[in-house]
């Protein structure tokens, strides 16, 4: 059903303060066949034939995702991946599901159309969005950007879903832990600053997961990769699988780390407007610390193997850790 496609890494196009832009992960080793009881479903959940299946790179899971065409002209999208070839990724697509069930219908985000899970086998079928990564260097397009994720906090604040699953705070108690127990080889590594401050800092991040109130239904993976222009010029959100309780600010300045390197993060940061809820004090701190915490989190985990169907993920995890700690290094005046 899928046709071979070369792998390819979604790239931003400008580089700052030769700081790579390659973020995270964004890459997916392409499947050429999904198995025949998936391809069934899709058939019977659609009531027509699919004509046309083009197969999408970009994304963190190495299994498959397509832009379907029906025989009766419909469009869809599908992401699947199993359990069996990559044990760390369908959680996440188990919660997207989860997610997109009790979210309401928006213009900004993708519908839900149907779910397969067969116990190995997790899959998603969407409404299928015609468009292109929105360029976040353009100021108009981050602004657009911008709006569009501040609709979403709105909408979602205070959190309306209160799924059972680790919040933000949880997250950042896991980074402050592996950071406390870095290895030595690892800490050699980190910048100097780091080095020298080290039990500041430190104590610095210990009240971090203080900081992380539960205000928010938070995207928590909000970057140009996950949002789409369409032809009209309006944006969408994509992929929850990240999606946690958190502070209301968390979303938009995640979309604002495409900057991070630059003082144009900062003030990105400084406009985030207040939401009337505990975190909006202290705020400009706090993003400093997150950036800290999970910029020295990721080179602790940034130097082994990489998973199966990942094999850039930890060249992207140093990199995207050297972004966030130069961004770091700048809001806490170290040189």
């Amino acid at each position: 059903m899928f046709a071979p496609a070369r792998t390819r890494v979604v790239r931003n196009r400008v580089l700052r303060d030769r700081v790579t832009r390659d973020r995270v992960v964004r890459e997916r080793v392409q499947r050429v066949t999904l198995p025949e009881r998936l391809t069934a479903w899709i058939c019977s959940e659609l009531g027509s034939s699919v004509v046309s299946a083009v197969p999408q790179a970009g994304g963190i899971s190495p299994g498959p995702a397509a832009r379907l065409e029906l025989a009766d002209g419909r469009r869809y999208f599908i992401k699947a991946v199993a359990e069996s070839e990559a044990p760390y990724m369908p959680r996440h697509f188990r919660l997207e599901i989860d997610v997109l069930r009790i979210l309401p219908t928006v213009p900004y985000r993708p519908s839900l159309v149907a779910t397969y899970d067969d116990g190995d086998w997790v899959a998603l079928l969407l409404e299928d969005v015609d468009g292109t990564h929105p360029n976040l260097s353009d100021p108009a397009v981050a602004d657009a950007a911008r709006d569009v994720v501040r609709a979403q906090t709105r909408a979602l604040t205070p959190d309306p879903l209160r799924l059972e699953c680790d919040d933000v705070a949880a997250t950042v108690r896991r980074w402050h832990a592996a950071i406390a127990a870095i290895d030595p080889v690892v800490r050699g590594k980190l910048p100097h600053w780091w080095r020298q401050e080290e039990p500041k800092l430190l104590r610095r991040l210990g009240s971090l997961p203080d900081r992380m109130p539960p205000e928010t239904w938070c995207h928590f993976d909000v970057r140009d990769d996950n949002m789409l222009v369409r032809t009209d010029g309006t944006m969408v959100i994509l992929d929850w699988g990240m999606a946690r309780s958190g502070p209301a600010w968390m979303d938009e300045m995640l979309l604002a780390l495409h900057d991070v390197t630059t003082p144009r993060f900062d003030r990105r940061v400084a406009e985030v407007p207040a939401y009337g809820v505990g975190s909006d004090d202290g705020r400009e701190d706090t993003v400093t610390d997150y950036l800290l915490c999970l910029g020295i989190s990721l080179a602790a985990v940034a130097y082994g193997a990489s998973p199966v169907g990942l094999p850039r993920l930890m060249s992207q995890r140093r990199a995207e850790s050297h972004r966030l700690l130069v961004g770091a290094a700048r809001r806490l005046g170290y040189r």
